[in-house]
């Protein structure tokens, strides 16, 4: 689904097909491996906090088709964008990205 000029791994309805979304599997499969990137990076994986958060993403996706990101995962998901965003000339500051709270547009 991603090209040169966009990442649309995240996008939760297919582009080109309207407003049909992502089947579950599909939406399980990318959470699955986002999640363990995730957590080998902060030296987590396969820990009962990993099992309970990828327990508790099935369920969401289960019952609404998609999950909510926690900040701290959104943060992460950041990060690994821009390190891996190759014509970035920028991206070498990767690391240094900060988050911050914006409440309403």
């Amino acid at each position: 689904m991603c090209n040169e000029r966009a990442c649309l791994g995240s996008v939760m309805a297919i582009p080109g097909r309207g407003e049909i979304a992502r089947n579950p599997e599909e939406v399980l499969n990318d959470a699955k491996d986002f999640l363990g990137q995730y957590f080998a990076s902060i030296r987590r994986a396969n820990t009962p906090a990993h099992e309970a958060r990828w327990q508790a993403v099935q369920d969401e996706v289960a019952r609404s088709g998609t999950y909510q990101l926690t900040t701290t995962e959104l943060v992460f998901g950041c990060k690994l964008a821009w390190r891996n965003a190759s014509r970035c000339i920028g991206r070498i500051q990767w690391s240094k990205l900060q988050h911050r709270n914006v409440i309403g547009n």
